[in-house]
């Protein structure tokens, strides 16, 4: 069974989008339907999409770290960002931890133009990240080795007061609880239960998961290691277990991990839909009398509840397949000047001057914020009061920062400014490495141009990320579509040929 986790998110200002329950109930429905296991949940409530300053959004992308699931499901796709920019960059460190993105309503993307471009801007996200302002890296570090908290979430068991990080006195109960009980022989789920019977809950408002408890037991900062790649100080967070108490969890963990089996890669996974029933298909195998193992993509409702027809189809042949249609289709001179020209198009609209303006818009209003709050603690006398206004100071601090991290990865990645030749230039990187069989390369050529694709047993239909005003494709429609591949006529063949629809 293929796990998942669900991100969910709720704008307040916008009070007729689905509710968090009610985005919920659809994801949980999709993977019932599609044999889904949902390991957690990762909720952030009046949120907005438009940046990533979203505490359970940045667990969920720290999880990933872990490799314990393969997909995150949302109800829609803007529930991950509306930021094209974030959607690209966050997109590509899940891919790099093996995570793809799905939606519980939307097997086609709602905006084509928008996921192709995305394509290309996770490819550009590493050169913007690796050319983030070495002022911002230096101040960070000097507040790092100065033990200055320097923002994003708060560790379970701590606070943070006048920038520093302190032991909150009942979290930390917890901590040491739970590292006893596991020690002691408890397993984490009988762990799990009883502190959701006893309603304590995450730093993100949300009960506890294995996966939560799982990063409390191996993470080293509470025994006061802190390690980031801008420095290292033993001193930033105080020690709540002792190194013998952490060294025995971590023997324990060691003890129980199951060893993984050598997983097989299924390229087309979360985009692969049956052309019968229209529900997704998941990659299964068996093993023949001789030993011998094969693999396939099964119909997720013929594979659980044996109420479609649909015939498996041989893991290797359909891939090869789809990776052969790309090659031959879409990679030739006149759909790259084309895809050029769109690209370059929607790139310099997402990345206008006027999201840099509400950037800067925010920034200023923050510091008027801040100039209030530093009034009134100058005024007031009475120290609980002026406590609080001190706590209120450091979070606008810590948002400030935040956002102006955003401004200056906004500026930097306008500064570089792209040109048609630019990104016919990265196009004609798959061309040149179109010899290349290894499955890195073949994953990057489905993600980029890939949408969806739905398998009949006599043909398929793909469908691509490029450019037209149809916004969604029901089923229905896709199997009564008629086909055309750009300007050339493109006819239904025969079996396990490739039938090509490009939006």
């Amino acid at each position: 069974m293929t796990n998942i986790v669900i991100y969910a998110r709720y704008s307040s200002e916008k009070q007729t989008e689905q509710s968090i329950e009610g985005q919920l109930r659809v994801c949980h429905e999709f993977a019932e339907r599609n044999n889904y296991n949902i390991v957690n949940e990762y909720i952030d409530r009046a949120m907005t999409g438009t940046n990533d300053h979203r505490p359970a959004f940045q667990q969920m992308i720290e999880d990933s770290t872990k490799k314990e699931f393969e997909f995150v499901l949302v109800y829609k796709l803007d529930r991950f960002s509306r930021s094209k920019y974030d959607n690209a960059i966050y997109k590509h460190k899940l891919q790099q931890n093996g995570v793809k993105v799905i939606s519980a309503t939307e097997s086609i993307s709602n905006t084509p133009e928008g996921a192709l471009m995305e394509g290309l801007l996770e490819m550009f996200a590493e050169m913007y990240i690796k050319d983030l302002s070495e002022k911002v890296k230096r101040g960070m570090r000097e507040s790092i080795l100065k033990g200055n908290f320097i923002g994003g979430r708060t560790l379970f068991g701590y606070s943070v007061i006048n920038k520093k990080v302190v032991v909150n006195e009942e979290q930390a109960k917890v901590v040491k609880k739970v590292f006893s009980d596991y020690t002691n022989g408890k397993s984490k789920q009988e762990i799990k239960k009883e502190l959701n019977r006893l309603n304590i809950k995450t730093n993100s408002n949300s009960q506890f998961s294995l996966q939560s408890l799982q990063n409390m037991l191996s993470n080293e900062k509470y025994v006061g290691i802190y390690k980031s790649k801008l420095a290292d100080n033993d001193n930033y967070y105080p020690p709540i277990i002792s190194l013998d108490v952490f060294k025995k969890v971590q023997e324990r963990l060691r003890f129980n991990k199951r060893h993984s089996r050598n997983k097989e890669n299924y390229l087309l996974r979360g985009k692969v839909y049956c052309g019968i029933c229209g529900n997704i298909m998941v990659g299964t195998s068996g093993t023949s009398k001789t030993q011998a193992k094969h693999c396939y993509y099964a119909c997720s409702q013929k594979n659980k509840f044996h109420n479609c027809t649909k015939k498996n189809e041989k893991k290797q042949d359909l891939e090869s397949k789809v990776i052969d249609f790309i090659l031959k289709r879409i990679l030739e001179p006149k759909t790259i000047d084309y895809l050029a020209d769109q690209v370059l198009k929607a790139y310099e609209q997402s990345l206008s001057s006027d999201a840099i303006k509400q950037y800067e818009k925010k920034i200023a209003e923050i510091e008027k914020e801040f100039d209030k709050i530093t009034n009134q603690i100058v005024k007031s006398t009475n120290e609980n009061i002026i406590i609080r206004l001190n706590k209120q100071a450091d979070d606008l601090t810590n948002e400030q920062k935040v956002y102006k991290n955003e401004l200056a990865k906004l500026k930097l990645a306008n500064s570089i400014k792209h040109t048609k030749k630019d990104i016919i230039d990265y196009l004609n990187i798959f061309i040149k490495n179109s010899s290349d069989s290894t499955d890195a390369h073949y994953q990057k050529l489905i993600d980029l141009f890939v949408n969806a694709i739905y398998v009949f047993d006599d043909h398929i239909h793909i469908y691509f990320n490029l450019f037209q005003k149809q916004d969604k494709i029901d089923f229905d429609e896709v199997k009564d579509n008629e086909f055309s591949c750009l300007t050339e006529k493109v006819t239904k063949l025969s079996k396990h040929e490739h039938s090509g629809n490009f939006l």
